[in-house]
């Protein structure tokens, strides 16, 4: 069996910034021929809520702003193209989403699962581990 480089991202900035630069590494990564596995934990939960993106209520500083008002694809919109065309997984913080009393509903489609600390560890051993 081959050996495929894993990357993992754990997302825990809200900043759009931050989003759209984890976003972009895990799209080109997975588009790369790399597994990835991407945590959304603490404040980056919200910003992956539906309503959140429909309505585009992000903190952004100069970029951000930039990104916006241009109409640059927006974070999720990366991730879901990493997920059709790599090997991406994104899934969210069991813990946040229990403390914010979020349902998986409540958040973007390309969700594959809500898991704990420990599982995402197992999923990242082996790899390289990015935080943003």
């Amino acid at each position: 069996m081959e050996n495929v480089p894993k990357l993992s991202i754990v997302m825990l900035s809200s900043d759009l910034e931050k989003l759209h630069a984890g976003a972009l590494m895990g799209s080109v990564a997975a588009m790369s021929g790399m597994t990835v596995n991407v945590f959304v934990t603490m404040n980056a939960l919200e910003a992956f809520r539906k309503d959140v993106i429909e309505e585009q209520k992000f903190l952004s500083g100069t970029i951000g702003n930039e990104l916006l008002s241009k109409k640059v694809p927006l974070f999720n919109e990366m991730l879901r193209e990493g997920k059709d065309m790599g090997d991406l997984y994104l899934y969210g913080c069991a813990m946040a989403m229990d403390v914010m009393e979020w349902k998986q509903e409540d958040l973007i489609d390309e969700f594959d699962d809500i898991i704990g600390v420990t599982k995402f560890f197992g999923l990242a051993e082996g790899g390289q581990i990015l935080t943003v």
